[in-house]
């Protein structure tokens, strides 16, 4: 965690990324004073501070933080493939073109909007009956979920609180204010709460109480989890240096490209592990990036990425794995998982592993073919 003492009006231009689909799942996490902090799939990550004027401690990986009680916000967090940071600024025509941006609008003294891969989140703080949110109604179409800074279990029924409940209407209210022997129930362990893109009925909202600390892997579970994401950055640095003509290079010899390894070991992990995410918490879709299997048939997912962005999407799966690890919670290592056809967790971690290194061997023995691309004075 990273502290920063937060006093003046915080419209600065750190690292931003973008790149996700509706429907994937988004992370909405809880940190001590009233903090919350947003990921998405594509990697983009949002810390939202209650106020201006406290010393506070944010996630240290997240690429920007903002301030409810400031400035009017109408920015957007974006970050396109293939270029190597984020961006963060106002909100334009371009930026809106962006289909996994993260948008972040003020809707009052005391509330922000974030929308990202479909979901909309609200963050409120402060003395909620200073928003005249019935002047606005407008602007709480569609809110997943509504995050109370400074509420707590006991005051969801407090008439400030039930008025904007009622007005807003999310699935999901969040107090955070929430001490830990409150926080109980399959799938609440931590400070992760999961929400994705999804129709929406007539139900009332659910409270959902979360920790402020992230779930802690048991060692044995920990361990594997650590060799499997070595075997995955091993390969990153082997595909982060191949050009987009390199990556897409077609052997005579019939057998794949480059990308297509690259595409089937992030595909598969990310497969494996969101039906089991799945299967604990439908929140979590099952996501099948996997590429056709025959050569004869495999189409580039994204022709024009060059290996940076390709290892960077391998991240993005390895990211997924643990951001929804507390979902593992009660399951052994020699359990099989909910959902998932291998025999049990610790098959399946030792298979991604093994997964990695494999492909990534196959990738390397194609350097040395015929007609194999040089890198050097490529223009991508």
């Amino acid at each position: 965690m990273k502290s920063m003492f937060l006093c003046s009006l915080f419209v600065s231009v750190f690292t931003t990324g973008l790149f996700a689909a509706e429907g994937e799942p988004v992370a909405v996490r809880s940190w001590p004073n009233g903090v919350v902090s947003i990921e998405n799939q594509w990697g983009l990550s949002l810390a939202i501070v209650p106020r201006a004027d406290d010393k506070v401690s944010v996630p240290d990986d997240v690429d920007q933080v903002i301030v409810v009680e400031q400035a009017e916000w109408g920015h957007v967090l974006s970050r396109l493939p293939n270029q190597p940071k984020t961006t963060w600024g106002r909100s334009t025509s371009d930026s809106m073109t962006d289909a996994n941006a993260m948008t972040v609008r003020s809707m009052g003294p005391t509330m922000t909007r974030i929308d990202v891969d479909g979901v909309g989140v609200v963050v409120a703080t402060g003395d909620l009956s200073q928003n005249k949110v019935g002047d606005s109604a407008g602007d709480f179409v569609d809110v997943d979920a509504l995050v109370l800074c400074d509420v707590g279990p006991g005051q969801m029924a407090h008439e400030s609180v039930v008025s904007v409940v009622d007005t807003v209407n999310p699935r999901w209210g969040l107090p955070l204010a929430v001490n830990p022997d409150q926080v109980t129930g399959k799938g609440r362990t931590g400070n992760t709460f999961a929400v994705s893109a999804s129709e929406r009925g007539p139900e009332e909202t659910e409270t959902v109480l979360l920790s402020q600390t992230p779930w802690e892997m048991p060692e044995d579970l920990a361990a594997m989890f650590d060799a499997m994401e070595k075997a995955c950055r091993k390969s990153q640095e082997v595909f982060a240096e191949l050009s987009v003509s390199q990556l897409n290079f077609q052997p005579a010899n019939g057998t794949h490209t480059p990308r297509w390894n690259a595409e089937h070991m992030m595909g598969r992990q990310l497969l494996f592990f969101s039906q089991i995410y799945h299967a604990i918490d439908p929140a979590v879709t099952v996501m099948d990036l996997n590429p056709k299997q025959m050569p004869k048939d495999y189409e580039f997912a994204h022709p024009d990425w060059d290996g940076v962005e390709e290892a960077r999407q391998m991240q993005r799966a390895s990211d997924f794995c643990r951001r929804f690890a507390y979902l593992l919670d009660g399951i052994e290592l020699n359990e099989k998982a909910p959902g998932s056809r291998w025999p049990s967790l610790r098959a399946l971690l030792v298979q991604m592993q093994k997964h990695y290194g494999e492909h990534t061997a196959n990738t390397q023995k194609k350097f040395a073919l015929p007609g194999w691309p040089e890198a050097s004075g490529e223009s991508e």
